[in-house]
């Protein structure tokens, strides 16, 4: 709106009421259609109830209660016309996913999907589902619901493969490329020691060759990024849960943290790790206590007791 020729500038103030307005309009809107959805919930017809959530899902895809009431109605549409159902379910999920990738409702409605066309029209999408968390990966490396996704796919897939090595391998050499990709993808690390402990007892063989070169990887995460929680995630897990205390190097494993302690003094990943390390030998007891006490006065006081108790 002009004022004698001059464009009127909403103030902070009226862009506020402005925005508050259509905040509430929305919210009345959003609230009259939940009503009238819980109300024709009791009707049993699935037809309109799929409609209506739709349109709803489509704006904000994070109600889980509307996908819990999809899947009610999807059980009622008769078993002719329910493969075409669920096949639209995917592409609204789909869609959602495109407003919101990191929709946990959305993803577990995928799964649902999936699950039920192979068990009750053995449609496989499966194998073409790996596109799509490849699509989502490449948008957003580090989209836990996405990996998660890709996981449960996997699983499924590992259950019919022929040749199981080579299927660990593969997807050991993929999660390899997204780490060198993005060395703090958290979810990287993390299933590449799902998929390790499950070859490991594929084949226990090349074990220790594995681990030694998982162990140069760390090493070279840590020293490029000295505080980067992922990669001292995973040197735990390589650690302590696989090498183990008994088979531990102080030339392989302790020397080159101690050498980067040297360098990157007053690190609480690396301290915590040395301290664990320490423990059963006596010449760096006294380090270990010092180093316990700072962690816990200095560097990580909100985990005070946990190093206390470790004294």
């Amino acid at each position: 709106m002009s004022v004698h020729g001059q464009l009127k500038v909403r103030t902070s103030a009226e862009q506020k009421e402005a925005k508050d307005r259509e905040r509430s309009a929305k919210l009345e809107k959003y609230k009259s259609q939940l009503t009238n959805i819980f109300d024709e919930r009791q009707s049993n017809d699935p037809l309109t109830l799929l409609q209506q959530t739709k349109e709803i899902l489509i704006e904000n895809p994070d109600c889980f209660t509307l996908w819990n009431i999809r899947r009610e109605s999807l059980k009622k549409i008769s078993d002719e016309k329910q493969k075409e159902f669920l096949q639209k379910e995917f592409q609204l999920t789909q869609i959602c996913l495109e407003s919101n990738p990191k929709s946990y409702s959305c993803w577990f409605q995928r799964q649902w999907i999936l699950k039920n066309l192979f068990q009750q029209f053995n449609e496989d999408f499966y194998p073409n589902e790996l596109n799509l968390c490849q699509f989502y990966l490449e948008r957003d490396e580090r989209n836990f619901h996405c990996w998660a996704y890709r996981y449960f796919l996997l699983e499924n897939l590992l259950s019919r493969t022929t040749n199981e090595e080579k299927f660990y391998l593969d997807e050991i050499s993929f999660l390899r490329s997204k780490i060198g990709q993005n060395q703090s993808n958290y979810s990287a690390w993390h299933y590449r020691t799902k998929y390790f402990e499950k070859y490991f007892r594929f084949d226990s063989t090349k074990r220790d060759e594995i681990l030694r070169d998982e162990w140069k990887l760390v090493l070279s995460a840590v020293y490029t990024d000295c505080f980067d929680q992922a990669a001292w995630f995973y040197a735990r897990w390589l650690l302590f849960n696989q090498i183990g205390f008994n088979s531990i190097s102080s030339v392989e494993h302790l020397q080159p943290l101690e050498d980067l302690d040297q360098i990157e003094p007053m690190n609480k990943w690396l301290m915590t790790i040395l301290t664990q390390l320490w423990k059963n030998q006596a010449d760096k007891q006294e380090k270990r206590i010092e180093y316990l006490n700072l962690l816990s006065e200095q560097i990580d006081p909100d985990r005070k007791q946990f190093y206390l108790d470790q004294i």
